[in-house]
């Protein structure tokens, strides 16, 4: 039996894996979180089946069932996601992509298949750093963004302007480019928020959009998107209000990739040269 230890949010886990391909596939997308860890906070059993099945075993508990690898990851990942929340409740869980531009960290808020992953898979061809894809861990006292760096995960492939590195990890649900295989390098280090950017798709062959929108209209579409709001005061509604009034918060309607891209890379340039003047002034 293979053991895998990675550090996820502080936080030690264990995995001991009878399966030499889940060992493998979890190896791959988890790699930026390997290191020793003193003490396991949460342990997991995976273990072969039935034909084609595994077994997913978290602190002993009754065993999950997964038919086929990709069945197995999304199961796999959706469990320690949720384990996260309920080891680390100090911090505020946004279903949100992350990407990283001048030190500063740009969240991309939407529901799943709104296209969090293509877009940042794009912004990270266009000078971008890759923070996640799919969560949002913000501490609401400093409004930082921590690290969630699991391999990208796509449902389907980019358009072929963005093509994806030949190594490539295929699934029979989902596509994943673990981080190794970026060009460009990861922010491992927690990063202010300084933008969100709540999406909207209307389709490839339109030109995208980008508009600000108020803190109260932030304030909602943030709270449809928090993860654990009742490990928050007023379910969230206190810290979804600071967050909105603190950061500059805008509607991003995707269009052509390319154009929404470099739509954000010059939103990005005029906004962080804003902040870093404001805050050099400060310092006078």
């Amino acid at each position: 039996m293979a053991a895998l230890h990675l550090e996820v949010l502080d936080c030690g886990v264990q995995i001991e894996c009878a399966d030499q391909d889940a060992h493998a596939l979890l190896e791959s997308i988890y790699r930026s979180f390997k290191q020793p860890i003193r003490q396991a906070r949460v342990s997991y059993h995976i273990t072969s089946g039935f034909p084609d099945g595994l077994f997913i075993t978290r602190h002993g508990d009754c065993p999950v069932s997964a038919r086929g690898l990709g069945d197995f990851i999304c199961k796999f990942d959706k469990d320690l996601i949720i384990e996260m929340q309920k080891l680390r409740p100090d911090l505020y869980f946004v279903h949100a992509a992350v990407v990283a531009f001048r030190g500063h960290a740009i969240a991309l808020v939407a529901p799943s298949g709104f296209g969090k992953s293509t877009t940042t898979w794009a912004l990270l061809q266009h000078g971008f750093q890759y923070l996640s894809d799919e969560l949002a861990p913000i501490e609401p006292r400093t409004f930082r963004v921590r690290p969630f760096p699991r391999a990208l995960c796509l449902k389907k492939n980019p358009p072929d302007c963005y093509p994806l590195p030949v190594d490539t990890i295929v699934t029979g649900r989902t596509v994943h480019v673990p981080p190794a295989l970026f060009s460009s390098d990861l922010a491992n280090e927690p990063l202010p928020l300084s933008m969100i950017l709540f999406l909207r798709f209307i389709g490839q062959a339109q030109s995208p959009i980008l508009k600000p929108i108020s803190s109260a209209d932030a304030t909602v579409r943030l709270l449809i998107n928090t993860l654990n709001p009742l490990a928050h005061l007023q379910y969230g509604l206190d810290d979804a209000i600071a967050i909105a009034a603190t950061i500059p918060c805008f509607e991003l309607v995707t269009g052509d990739l390319g154009s929404t891209c470099k739509l954000v890379r010059a939103a990005c340039g005029r906004q962080f040269s804003h902040v870093g003047a404001r805050l050099d002034s400060s310092a006078l």
